[in-house]
Formats: C-alpha cells, sequence, structure tokens
C-alpha cells in the first residue's frame, strides 16, 4: 500500500518544465561568471594580499552550484531545494572556511618549501600549485556530492511525508 501511495506522489520538482530560458539564462550566466570572470579577476588581484584566496572563494562560490543543482530534482525552483537553502548555505560558508584556511596555510608553507615543489618546468605548472588545486577540486568535489545527497534525502523526506 505504501509503495502504491508514493508512485502517486507527484515530486513538484520533477513535475516542472526542466528547460526554461529563466533557467537556461541563471546557468548560462553562473557558466560565464565563473569560466571568463575568474581569470579576469584573478589577472586583476593575484598580486594583492588574500588576492589569490578571494579569487578561488568566487570560482569556487559560482562552480559549486552549477555542479550541485545541474540536473535532477535540484532545481533553484523546487521548494524542497527552498526549505534546505539557509542549512546549504550555512553548509557552503563552512566549506568556504576550510578553502581559506587551506590556500592561506599553503601560502605561508611555500616559502620554506623545497625548490622542486614551487619551481614550473617549461608550461607545466609547480608540483605545489598541482597539490593545491587537487585539495580545491577534492573539497569542491566532497561538497557537491554530500549537498546533492543532502538534497535527495529531503525530497525522499518530503515524499514520505506526502504519502
Amino acid at each position: 500500500m505504501l509503495d502504491q501511495d508514493l508512485t502517486c506522489w507527484q515530486d513538484p520538482c520533477r513535475t516542472q518544465l526542466r528547460i526554461s530560458i529563466r533557467r537556461f539564462g541563471v546557468y548560462a550566466l553562473l557558466v560565464l561568471a565563473a569560466f571568463v570572470g575568474t581569470p579576469i579577476f584573478l589577472i586583476l588581484l593575484e598580486d594583492r594580499p588574500y588576492g589569490i584566496q578571494l579569487i578561488s572563494i568566487l570560482g569556487y562560490t559560482l562552480v559549486v552550484p552549477i555542479y550541485t543543482l545541474r540536473s535532477g530534482p535540484f532545481l533553484l525552483s523546487c521548494p524542497v531545494v527552498h526549505g534546505q537553502l539557509p542549512r546549504l548555505i550555512r553548509r557552503h560558508l563552512g566549506f568556504l572556511a576550510v578553502l581559506f584556511i587551506g590556500q592561506t596555510t599553503a601560502l605561508k608553507l611555500r616559502p620554506n618549501l623545497p625548490a622542486y615543489l614551487i619551481t614550473t618546468r617549461g608550461t607545466d605548472p609547480s608540483l605545489f600549485a598541482v597539490i593545491l588545486g587537487i585539495f580545491c577540486l577534492c573539497l569542491a568535489l566532497v561538497q557537491i556530492f554530500s549537498t546533492r545527497w543532502l538534497l535527495n534525502r529531503a525530497h525522499l523526506s518530503a515524499q514520505a511525508n506526502a504519502a
């Protein structure tokens, strides 16, 4: 009986038209800002105090929603997602703090590292830059997958409450 009730439940996020001009516009703006705006700001602010960290925070904040909300029942217009926004914002601020502290610590340690870690070889980035990039990527992946899991769990809870 319960399975029959669950299949009748209409998820408001899945029943909406997935492709709309508004959704495409928001997504295109995020992509444009992340992949065009961030490198421009990087060039302008890289020599300023905490410039690298601030640009990373900007790029990270733009990229995480792109990959978190790109498909499935994770539309920003979804009421289940709206109910989770305060929690998601707090989580995002926590991830930004970890990103900032991790990068600041790594950049403070950089002058004390051996030359082979911080020296570039031709057009290849230094091993230090690669490791720092992998740290940022891993942090973003943890946030994206855990946020998608959290939103999926919220959808299942809404589905169970509706039944």
